[in-house]
């Protein structure tokens, strides 16, 4: 008889074995390896998050460090917007808008044509226009222009002639004003407004250090300030009854406040939120405590609550106008004014007019 294979039938030989299945050293080593990976991945993505958080936190401390309180919803305010009335036609692309203590004269200023300051009654009817000294020989464009509450004298600045000029109420040039003492080495004015003690204040600017100058009655320099807030371009400016002024500040879109000693206080920033600006110039407050800021780059007037007393910021509460060429609509709004009635003017720029709104 044949003895049969005893291995054959026990399975596949010891080699065999050792082929079909790998050595636990090596199998052991890929999992390990695979899972270090993970370790691996999962430790980066921890650090990319925290370094996130951190970056988060760090623009979340400049929002709340630079942004202003946010405006009450609509409908949540009992604070209404001026509605549109009429329109003065017959000025050349208006700039700068201002009215008399009695609000029977309005002076625009023009930046076109002739380039004169012209003269309006409350109906919209000329009455006359104010002419720049023929005597100096330089280009002339006015600006801005202002009304001191104590004289009702008209002052109108004239940014290439370097020069502030002063007529009577009636229109009668009666001089160019003449700064006493060192504004460090001359000036260009553009925005003009008095407090109400009549004291002028100006925006200037010439060179790189853009400011305002503060003069008293007898025209004497009495302070600056601005300039180390890096203001670019400051355009309108109002001054509210406790002295503090609020500053146009249009290159930089924003608009800043000012203690009566020219400590800078809150700001009004650039940006697209309810009562944030883009490029406003002309500044005006009226008897309620209301202050106008036209944006002129939104093709609107922006409306904000003064407070009484001391308070951080001035309170958004709405806006009036929009963009076009039909009644009640801006194309490059610049200039602002409102009078003892809150009969709100406003020079709509590329639409050769100056708007008339009331509540």
């Amino acid at each position: 008889m044949t003895t049969p294979d005893v291995t054959s039938a026990s399975g596949p030989e010891p080699d065999l074995m050792a082929e079909l299945l790998p050595e636990a050293g090596d199998g052991g080593g890929d999992a390990l390896s695979a899972e270090e990976r993970r370790r691996r991945r999962k430790r980066i993505l921890l650090a990319l998050l925290a370094l996130l958080l951190l970056l988060f936190a760090i623009l979340f401390g400049w929002y709340l460090s630079t942004r202003k309180p946010l405006s009450e919803l609509p409908g949540l305010t009992n604070d209404k917007m001026p509605h549109y009335v009429s329109s003065f036609y017959g000025s050349s692309r208006p700039i700068g808008v201002a009215v008399s203590p009695s609000g029977e004269r309005i002076y625009v200023t023009e930046s076109d044509g002739t380039k004169l300051v012209r003269i309006y009654d409350r109906a919209g009817k000329k009455l006359g226009t104010l002419q720049p000294p023929k005597s100096t020989g330089a280009a002339h464009q006015p600006v801005y222009v202002a009304v001191d509450p104590i004289t009702s004298d008209v002052y109108v600045s004239d940014r290439p002639a370097q020069a502030v000029y002063v007529y009577d109420a009636k229109g009668a040039y009666r001089r160019t004003f003449t700064p006493h003492g060192d504004l460090g080495g001359g000036w260009q004015p553009l925005g003009l407004a008095f407090d109400a003690r009549g004291v002028l204040y100006v925006t200037d600017v010439s060179g790189t250090s853009h400011r305002v100058l503060v003069f008293g009655r007898d025209g004497t320099l009495a302070r600056t300030f601005g300039a180390a807030d890096k203001l670019v371009f400051p355009n309108g400016i109002a001054i509210d009854k406790q002295g503090t002024a609020y500053v146009s500040d249009s290159n930089n879109g924003r608009l800043v406040t000012f203690d009566p000693a020219g400590k800078r206080g809150s700001t009004i920033n650039r940006g697209v939120g309810s009562g944030d600006l883009g490029l406003p110039r002309g500044a005006a407050i009226d008897e309620s405590n209301r202050l106008y800021v036209v944006d002129t780059s939104a093709h609107d007037v922006k409306v904000y609550r003064i407070p009484a007393g001391k308070s951080p910021l001035p309170r958004f509460i709405g806006t009036f106008g929009a963009e076009g060429q039909l009644d009640g609509t801006f194309e490059y709004p610049n200039g602002v004014v409102a009078d003892s009635r809150s009969r709100i003017y406003v020079t709509d720029r590329e639409n050769n007019r100056v708007q008339v709104w009331s509540y």
